[in-house]
């Protein structure tokens, strides 16, 4: 067994193994007599154990006589201490440094008599374990001491070896008269603990091979149980044995611990106490007898299982037995012989036996005990074992006499009339004041609560999280944010909580536990909740229990607190109710509420989880734990990863009242999809949350809720040790982070916003986060808009400075996102010139790209990252989707398809051994960053037939990626996957993918013990194409902890010299990679960044199959859409390459190796300025492994030695190799003995034949092993077409894992005494991911039998659980018994079951299959024939007998047909026929027309098109079916539409607005085409200014919530009517789908939501509720100067705005003409905010009529709003002419004579008859030109001294920039229609204003062609046109060339500083002016720029100015966001605790 142990970097250092044995009492006795003159007492009645302790003599000598003196004390005598005889020659040199010294002590009672008669055997027994525990507590294992055993029964040998070092080391175990009855071995492959020799095992009454993943749990509930436990056995001396689990221990001594308590005690026997903590499933769906299910029923009121995968094996000295775990995740095999030896072992083969000698076989089944009575002789059967405990006592009576079922409370309620039924506020959803104090967003609501209530799903995302840790947000967070769900990778396997959740279960009983050391029937009488989900209804009725039954008492505990306590209130909450739950427990209450619900605006709640943890440890602490039960009563709770941390940390239920409410008031409010009532929204929630809680704890492997609870399966991810050791006690929290005060802060901030202390700042809904999609103010994202576009700029241009800008955007996103983003390089004084660092080719041969498979990405994005791979010398990964063949032949240019790495999943997807043998790497996936511990699925649309090639599946059925746990069940499983690989491929390295998680050091330190030549460390916030959001924000932690953890753990045991180390998680720049290498990766993994470099925009859309880049898609339409090229990613690691470079030259490093792991080079940033970072300790990571053990390799230097020139392959493909070169036959046959480290026979020649012959292999038994004996594990696995495998004898697991296309035949051996049909023959896992051949078994199998079979046929004669599981194809007939769950998850192929007795029904998972008689002869005949070659190749007397009798023995045969699988073949046999007869039909009808012209020579075909196609618009048939649009692909079906103008022969003729609104319909359609992407560009840096969250009010559009749409529309802008009529919708331009089509018509939309709300009356007056007291003048009211005195007016704030002109409104009122913007408009919204009292005067220019010192005298603040009013001159000869105009005076001069007196007046400037020239274009000339065409111009020129623009985008211009493309708009538009020709004339210049012949006025306009042509340098530079000179004629001249400035007047009277444009000097994205109290926002501020932006340049100068004013701010940033920073944290912390005015003094921004 030695293979499936582990050794250290030196080979002699073990990880452990021992043996448990009776006591040698004859061997004893003479060793005892000879050496000590003793004669020992008769055999029971004395007592040995083998006792380590410290060699040092001094300690020993103590530790002995302490020992000695607890025996004393205890009655007890040592005889004598014998010292064990030991050779350690052959011990490494770690465990000699170890090496205890050991002796024997020879024990009896004190008082014994030689009359065996009166001894007192189990007294002597318990004084023992006293004695025991007294010196284990009291010599602490720190001193070395530890006691392996101390019988009268049995004796334990162990230590740190390797399993053939146990008998070399101990002599005693070589002696011949050592004689035992029984033997237990077992070896050890330490992964989740360092190894030591009180870690090996056996333990002292059992050993264990597996994993305990409650093990927190069983720790804490066995310590609060210390509380209640009493025994008659112990007395007093009970409180001596506490704690119960000793500390220090492993899980496995933990497990011994409590095993070795119940069966000392003597209540339980020792299968009793088994049972009890190992229990079967009992899910209803198995079949179970009733006596059986209710003793575990009753087992699970007093005891949670201690859940994981785990094969125990026990001894006591008379019984020997083993039990497995209820799903079988670990193989046990047996023998019986002739001679009464039952051989019970991990494999079959272990120990040699004659065939003859075998009277039986068999395996450990799932739940089941083996048990042997080594005193009566004989096996006891596992259902006679437990009918006989389970009918000790009617435990079915004791259940329903005593437990209360929650469902009878309720009834009982409800029948009672005390039901008090939940009744709704008035509030809305979004406005509830608890949503926002609880934190709720508007995101959340429709990303989560939407699938939830709607469709009882939880709700999916993509491409991973990339937001801040929370414990680097600024924003405030939830604890639960906080808390990062463990996974099981490696140590232990996950579960699948859909397809295996029968040995899944939710229930628990919960209150007051009974005494675990007693059996009685009042431990009973416990609430029975079916799941932890409690609603309003159940949890009103619990809360009055007692009027049901008067001993059930209920105390509501109120968890919060008066606001005015501030932060100190928090804690000293937090004491009060551990306080009251204390008094609570002492005053005889069962249940505990602990209950927020009286949160209000005056009180506030601690967190629910800091809650339920506090009184939960606290309890814990004082052994109170287990007398009540804990409820939380909780508006926090919505999320699924709530429910667990609330349920991790102790919670029995949880009630999330508040969730259930607001998901009432949608259905109140119509917002829930229709027929969805009220109880079932309840409904859909429950078992939302309930499947969600499944997954979670089976991404640990944990079957039951009752083992989770309690569990605390999380990581503290920045918590401080304050709140760990008080709240979540032995939670691992690595870096420390946030206090109690932070969360303090964080519960005052959000209470503040639901109960603001300046009620002016109110927020009018919910808000929004930006924690699922990124949003403009929102929370940081690593993938900003800003560094994506840089990114396609620089990749696709090969442009150096938009690489630079990019690495500097991602650089400040992950400095507030990430751990590394706290980091920075120490300066060194030894940089290098960058010429000495290696070359960017090397370095980018250590790139890979991520395991994306082909299915989750297209063809074309998949094949071009494997070319630019290829190309540069890297790695790109095939992902779990296996790979074409084709793709493995070289294209003409030389370029390669082939993916280097070859990944192999749990999927197992198209892994041949073909597939294998095309890798440079073979990837084993132990977990995904983005999803650890999940599988994944692959819907059925997106299995194209390329893809069902590929994966060797059906197209069009989806396919299931179960969670890894096939092969993989442990360490030693995957060490064997490892060695399967290796054999598959010897020339490729094996690698294995972790992620990071606490503890993964030692996980990958038993990886590198595997043979494991590469590990990968992946983080959480890598990518993935679909997963439960649960999954992708709360799983898996950062890869800098895991890296620095593996590098060092590696370093520490010497074992990083021998594996590469790579890591991946959102690297983007090559500071990134330089830190990871820096932590200790020598590669890297890239897969976000190349996916943008290819032209992914981010959009988290790959789960919908919507990609509109196609890269995250197969649909055919959007794969066309596909732009990336290799070059572009070339072009990306180029650049990172170089930015690397030239950080190792500062960093003084030539090489990347010389680099790795220096983390000295690292520190902490200076500059930090978070307060949450700065409460983070990141000394664990920056810990430099050489540190640790100096002189070791710290990177890989060597190569695992693999061992394969130790196979019987090798010697069958010389034999092939010799005839080849001979030129003769290869055809193979040779005989061979097998035994079982025969691994992995016939998978080497496969790799040879299938690099020379490929897929086609060779022909059948061209190679032919005939093998006898006992074969190791993976027989045949990958075994090629053209091998065959003949075994008589028997295997283990694993057979025929890969099939490819080989034939695999097992027989029993011919003199076998057994029959076959009844035996076991192979083991677990046969047949794993088959994808062709054949295998035919003559004898039974085990669990998971044809498990992923995707091809292959196979006949067993019996199978185990969970057979054919996740089967996609092939055929597999089983002609025995069959197991529980058996199809499960099995989507194709066919299974033919023999089922004479009609049982299997009840055995099949009926999922996804149906069941069938055969009925096709074509199908029988298969079978029939099928089956006549398994007698043939195995002589099975059970098939000969079916074929004798076919004719009755076919109806007796069931076949299990995959319904899709079913449909798909349906369909196609439909289509054939279809297709057969259209053909034909299509063929008649060519005759028909063919005769038809015949006739009719002069007849034509017309094409009628119908009329209301015409007339209803490019969308035509969409408004046809309007209440039904798709919404995912509406972008691709639906064209884009935006508001029409107004017929041009209509509009010229008068001056209303040229547009007219899109009809309801078309806006719904036009909303349907938005995606809701992941990242918005239209409100990025490019797009809205505003940050309008443009997605979301189109979302609500298409929902038809207009109202809705119109707040989140305010939100964010102030006067869309403007922005909406006036902005050049910047949002389009930088629109997602404007990359590659036409973007969403976003304009059009925001108008129509605020017309429409104008129409309906939402808009009325609404004055602030109270004043500030505070005066601010404003002078200017254009766009910035409105909107900053709309905003500070809502503040409370007093607001008078000063204007110059006789009109409010500025540039709104006279620059914009009214055609464009009516000016009714504008007044309109005036009137609003003078009625909301905003003071407005005009008439007042400041600076001129009223002194600008004297305002800010008068008023507290001052704000320049003046725009930029210096126009641009031309300044050439002839401009003192008459008629020359500036174009802003004639278009000011106009619309104030029109709106004065409709031109009546004559102050207009008129053009009538006149030949007009326009200079300069922009807004303001086509302004222009649309007002002298409505004037009655002659004609009207427009010049532009540039270029024409493109009609696409240029390179210079990408997209997101705003298009630089030619457009006409409305003038342009109108002139071509009045003149016949665009006005346009480019590259042209005006030389010269030509004068009339008389008077002083301008007639002409001599001008000169320009060409535009780019220097040397890159640089346009301009060039007159030789003799192109021409003079138009012009009658008026207009000058549009925008502005140089504000007039400075204003400045000057207040001495404000301005820059050489005249504009007013302010701080970066500040508005303060040199001049305290003196703001400036807008045009005079940033310079000329648009409505939009003066808009958004008043709102944050509002901002700013309120926080100057009142030291605090709610009002929004951009984006509508409120957000804090950094100092309203700190401040809060630095300050004394606030009053009930100072809660939140700065929270501000």
């Amino acid at each position: 067994m030695t293979h499936r142990g582990a050794v250290s970097a030196d080979p002699r250092d073990g990880d452990g193994a021992g043996v448990m044995t009776g006591i040698p009492y004859e061997f004893f006795a003479e060793e005892i007599k000879e050496n000590f003159n003793i004669e020992l007492p008769p055999p029971g009645q004395y007592a040995a154990g083998n006792v380590f302790f410290n060699p040092e003599k001094k300690t020993l000598q103590e530790s002995k006589e302490a020992f000695e003196g607890f025996a004393s004390d205890l009655g007890l005598i040592v005889l004598c201490w014998r010292v064990v005889p030991t050779d350690n020659s052959m011990l490494g040199p770690s465990t000699l440094s170890k090496e205890p010294a050991i002796l024997q002590p020879f024990i009896t009672l004190a008082s014994s008599s030689d009359n065996s008669n009166t001894f007192d055997m189990t007294y002597f027994e318990r004084q023992l374990f006293f004695l025991r525990k007294q010196t284990t507590h009291a010599l602490s294992i720190k001193d070395w001491f530890y006691i392996c055993s101390l019988s009268n029964k049995t004796i334990v040998y162990k230590g740190l070896f390797t399993p053939v070092q146990v008998y070399n080391y101990y002599r005693d175990l070589n002696r011949p008269n050592y004689l035992t009855h029984f033997a237990l071995v077992h070896s050890r492959f330490s992964t989740n603990t360092f190894p030591s020799w009180d870690r090996a095992q056996p333990m002292r009454w059992c050993a264990h091979n597996g994993e305990i993943n409650t093990l927190r749990g069983n720790k804490n509930w066995m310590r609060a149980r210390e509380g209640v436990m009493k025994s008659a056995a112990f007395g007093k001396k009970i409180e001596d044995i506490y704690p119960i689990i000793e500390v220090g221990g492993s899980d496995s001594a933990a497990f011994d611990n409590v095993l070795e308590l119940l069966v000392i005690n003597g209540a339980l026997t020792m299968p009793e106490a088994i049972m009890i903590m190992i229990p079967e499933a009992t899910s209803p769906t198995i079949e179970m007898e009733t006596y059986k299910r209710d003793f575990y029923r009753w087992a699970s009121c007093i005891m949670e299982p201690w859940d994981g995968p785990a094969l125990f094996t026990f001894s006591d000295g008379r019984y020997v037995g083993a039990n497995l775990d209820r799903n079988g995740l670990r193989p046990c095999r047996y023998y019986v012989t002739k001679d009464d030896i039952m051989i019970c072992a991990s494999e079959v083969g272990a120990v040699t036996t004659e065939p003859e000698d075998v009277t039986s076989k068999g395996r450990l089944m799932p739940g089941r005990m083996l048990l042997v009575d080594t005193q009566e002789g004989k096996i006891i059967d596992d259902g006679e074992l437990k009918k006989a405990i389970c009918n000790k006592h009617d435990f079915g009576s004791w259940i329903e006499n005593n437990m209360i079922r929650l469902g009878d409370v309720v009834k009982y309620a409800k029948n009672n009339y005390y039901f008090k039924p939940n009744v709704l506020d008035n509030t809305t959803f979004a406005k509830d004041p608890r949503a926002i104090a609880f934190g709720y967003t508007h995101e959340q609501i429709n990303m989560l609560f939407s699938p939830i209530f709607n469709d009882g799903k939880e709700a999916l995302g993509s491409m991973g999280n990339d937001q801040p840790l929370a414990c680097l947000s600024l924003q405030p967070r939830l604890p639960y944010d906080y808390f990062r769900e463990l996974f099981a990778q490696v140590t232990n396997p996950p579960i699948d909580p859909i397809r295996e959740e029968i040995i899944m279960s939710l229930g628990c009983a919960v209150g007051p536990e009974g005494n675990i050391l007693e059996v009685t029937e009042e431990q009973c009488q416990r609430l029975f909740l079916p799941s932890p989900f409690i609603s309003i209804d159940e949890l009103s009725a619990i809360k009055d229990m007692d009027k049901m039954d008067s001993s059930w008492k209920v105390k509501t505990i109120d968890i919060t607190y008066p606001k005015e306590e501030g932060i100190d209130g928090y804690i000293h909450t937090l004491d009060r109710i551990c306080e009251e739950a204390t008094q609570a427990i002492n005053e005889g209450y069962k249940i505990a509420v602990l209950s927020d619900r009286n949160t209000s605006k005056r009180r506030v709640s601690i967190s629910t989880l800091i809650a339920v943890g506090g009184v939960h440890h606290h309890l814990v602490r004082h052994k109170l734990r287990s007398r009540i039960a804990l409820i939380a009563e909780t508006a926090e709770a919505r999320e699924v990863h709530h429910f667990c941390v609330l349920v991790g940390y102790g919670a029995d239920g949880i009630c999330p009242y508040l969730a259930l409410e607001i998901m009432f008031k949608l259905h109140r409010e119509g917002l829930v999809k229709e027929g969805v009532s009220r109880e079932k929204i309840v409904e859909n929630y429950r078992d939302v949350v309930n499947h969600g809680i499944l997954k979670v704890m089976s991404k640990m492997g944990i079957s039951t809720l009752q083992s989770y609870k309690g569990a605390q399966i999380f990581e503290a991810l920045g918590v401080d040790s304050s709140v760990v050791n008080r709240c979540f006690v032995g939670t691992a929290s690595r870096i420390k982070g946030v206090d109690f005060e932070i969360l303090a802060i964080d519960a005052l901030y959000l209470h503040d916003r639901a109960w603001p202390t300046r009620t002016t700042a109110k927020l009018r809904t919910l808000p929004e986060s930006g924690d699922y999609h990124w949003r403009h103010g929102g929370e940081y994202r690593v993938n900003t808009p800003k560094a994506v576009a840089e990114l396609q700029d620089a990749v696709r241009n090969k442009n150096d400075s938009a690489y630079k800008r990019y690495s500097e955007k991602s650089q400040e996103a992950i400095k507030n996102c990430t751990l590394r983003g706290l980091l920075e390089f120490k300066k060194n004084t030894d940089s290098i010139p960058i010429e000495f660092v290696e070359p960017w080719t090397s370095i980018v041969k250590r790139f890979c790209t991520g395991a994306m498979s082909y299915g989750s990405i297209s063809y074309e994005a998949h094949t071009t990252l494997a070319i630019a791979m290829n190309r540069l010398g890297g790695k790109s990964n095939t992902g779990e989707g296996g790979e074409d063949p084709e793709r493995f032949t070289k294209l003409e240019n030389g370029d390669s398809l082939r993916s280097a790495i070859k990944q192999v999943a749990s999927g197992r997807f198209g892994v041949t051994s073909h597939y294998l043998s095309e890798s440079d790497e073979l990837q084993i996936k132990m977990a995904q960053g983005a999803k650890p511990g999940e599988g994944g699925e692959l819907p059925g649309h997106k299995v194209s037939e390329s893809i069902g090639k590929t994966r060797h599946s059906t197209p069009g059925v989806g396919l299931i990626s179960p969670p890894p746990h096939h092969d993989i069940y442990s360490i030693e499983d995957l060490k064997q996957l490892i060695y399967d690989l290796k054999c598959s491929n010897p020339n490729a390295r094996v690698s294995v993918k972790l992620v990071s998680e606490v503890g993964v050091g030692i996980v990958a330190s038993g990886v590198a013990k595997a043979k494991a030549d590469h590990i990968l460390i992946s983080g959480h916030d890598g990518g993935t194409g679909a997963s439960r959001l649960t999954g992708i924000k709360y799983a898996g932690l950062p890869w800098e902890l895991g890296l620095a953890e593996t590098h060092q753990t590696l370093v520490l045991n010497d074992l990083r010299g021998r594996v590469v180390v790579q890591t991946d998680g959102q690297l983007k720049t090559g500071r990134d990679v330089a830190i990871a290498c820096l932590l200790g990766a020598e590669e890297f993994g890239f897969a976000t960044a190349p996916l943008i470099s290819m032209g992914c925009t981010m959009m988290r859309k790959c789960h919908l199959n919507s990609c509109p880049v196609g890269i995250a898609t197969q649909d055919p339409e959007l794969r066309k859409r596909f732009k990336g090229q290799p070059e572009h990613v070339i072009n990306f690691f180029y650049y990172v390459a170089e930015e690397l470079r030239e950080i190792m030259a500062k960093l003084g490093f030539r090489t990347v190796n010389e680099m790795v792991g220096r983390s000295d080079m690292l520190k902490v940033s200076d500059s930090l300025v978070n307060p949450k970072a700065m409460t983070l300790d990141l000394a664990p990571i920056l810990t430099p492994a050489y540190t640790l053990r100096p002189g070791v390799p710290t990177y890989c230097v060597r190569k695992q030695d693999h061992t394969l020139w130790k196979r019987l392959d090798n010697i069958v493909y010389e034999e092939m190799k010799y005839k080849k070169e001979k030129g003769r036959p290869i055809d193979t046959t040779m005989d061979f003995d097998v035994v079982n480290t025969d691994r992995a026979i016939g998978t080497t020649v496969s790799y040879h034949i299938s690099k020379e012959y490929k897929e086609k292999g060779l022909p059948e038994d061209t190679i032919v092993f005939n093998l006898k004996g006992s074969a190791g594990q993976s027989l045949g696995a990958f075994l090629a077409k053209g091998v065959t495998i003949k075994l008589e004898g028997d295997s283990n697991d694993y057979v025929g894992k890969g099939l490819s296309g080989g034939r695999i035949i097992i027989f029993p051996p011919k003199n076998a005494i057994y029959k076959a049909e009844e035996n076991i023959i192979v083991g677990n896992v046969r047949l794993y991911g088959a994808t062709s051949g054949e295998a035919y078994i003559n004898g039974v199998a085990a669990e998971r039998f044809c498990v992923r079979n995707s091809g292959a046929t196979a006949v067993v004669e019996g199978v185990g659980d969970h057979g054919c599981e996740y089967m996609t194809g092939g055929r597999c007939i089983i002609i025995g018994s069959v197991g529980r769950n058996f199809a499960a998850g099995m989507s194709g192929g066919i299974a033919y079951v023999y089922d004479p007795e009609g049982r299997f029904p009840s055995k099949c998972n009926m999922e996804l299959v149906g069941l069938e008689q055969l009925e096709e002869s074509e199908e029988i005949e298969f079978l029939k024939n099928t089956l006549t070659k398994h007698v043939e190749y195995t002589g099975s007397s059970k098939a000969k007998t079916l074929l004798e009798d076919w004719e009755n023995t076919l109806n007796d045969f069931v076949k299990v047909m995959p319904v899709d699988y079913k449909k798909i073949l349906e369909k196609k046999k439909t289509k054939v026929q279809e297709e057969a007869a259209s053909a034909k039909k299509a063929e008649e009808a060519s005759k028909a027309r063919e005769k038809e012209l015949e006739k009719n020579k002069d007849r034509a075909n017309e094409n009628i098109i119908d009329i209301e196609d015409l007339t209803m618009g490019p969308n035509a048939e969409a408004k046809k079916d309007i209440q039904h649009l798709d919404k995912i692909k509406g972008f691709m079906k639906y064209k884009k539409e935006k508001d029409h103008y107004r017929p041009v022969k209509r509009r010229i003729n008068d001056w209303k607005e040229v547009s007219r609104r899109l009809d309801h319909d078309s806006l719904k359609i036009q909303s349907a085409r938005c995606m809701d992407c992941g990242i918005p560009f239209c409100q990025s840096d490019t797009g809205c200014p505003l940050g309008n969250i443009i997605p979301k009010f189109n979302e609500l559009v298409f929902k038809e919530q207009w109202k809705e749409a119109f707040i989140r529309l305010t939100t964010t802008s102030n006067f869309p009517e403007f922005t909406g009529r006036v902005c050049p919708a910047l949002c389009e331009g930088a629109c997602c789908l404007g990359a590659q089509s036409d973007p969403v018509s976003v304009k059009s939309i925001e108008a129509a939501i605020i017309d429409r709300a104008w129409e309906e009356g939402w808009i009325v007056p609404t004055p602030p509720s109270e004043r500030t007291g505070k005066r601010i003048a404003i002078i200017g009211s254009g766009p910035s100067g409105l909107a900053a005195a709309d905003q500070l007016n809502k503040a409370g704030h007093s607001v008078i705005v000063y204007e110059r002109n006789d009109r409010i409104g500025g540039l709104l009122m006279y620059g914009i003409p009214n055609m464009k913007l009516d000016k009714e408009i504008v007044q309109r919204r005036v009137d609003l905010m003078a009625a909301e009292g905003v003071k407005f005067i005009t008439n007042a220019h400041v600076g001129k009529d009223l002194d600008a010192r004297t305002l800010q005298k008068d008023n507290d603040a001052l704000l320049i709003c003046t725009g930029s009013t210096h126009p641009r001159d031309l300044k050439i000869k002839g401009r003192e002419l008459n008629g020359i105009y500036f174009a802003m005076e004639y278009l000011e001069r106009n619309t104030k004579s029109l709106i004065n007196s409709h031109f009546t007046d004559g102050k207009n400037i008129s053009v009538k008859d006149m030949n007009v020239i326009v200079i300069g274009g922009g807004d303001t000339g086509n302004d222009c030109i649309g007002s002298a065409i409505r004037q009655g111009a002659k004609s009207v020129t427009n010049f532009e001294l540039l270029p024409q623009p493109s009609k696409e985008r240029t390179p210079e211009n990408p997209w997101p920039q705003w298009p630089r493309i030619f457009r006409v708009d409305y003038g342009h538009e109108e002139a071509i229609h009045k003149y016949g020709k665009d006005p346009r004339e480019y590259c042209i210049m005006s030389k010269e204003f030509v004068p009339a012949p008389t008077g002083n006025r301008i007639a002409g306009i001599k001008t000169v062609r320009v060409d535009w042509s780019k220097d040397s340098n890159g640089k346009w530079v301009m060039k007159e046109i030789p003799d192109s000179e021409k003079v138009f004629p012009a009658d008026i001249v207009f000058l549009s060339m925008g502005f140089t400035g504000p007039e400075d007047i204003i400045t000057k009277q207040l001495g404000v500083q301005q820059d050489k444009r005249t504009n007013i000097i302010t701080p970066k994205d500040r508005f303060q002016t040199s001049i305290p109290g003196v703001f400036a926002a807008g045009d005079c501020r940033r310079g000329q720029s648009l409505v939009v932006w003066g808009v958004s340049e008043g709102r944050r100068a509002a901002r700013e100015i309120d926080l100057y004013l009142m030291g605090n701010t709610v009002l929004p940033v951009t984006g509508g966001m409120t957000k804090r920073a950094p100092s309203d944290i700190k401040l809060h912390i630095d300050e004394a605790p606030p009053t009930a005015n100072q809660n939140n003094h700065n929270m501000h921004s």
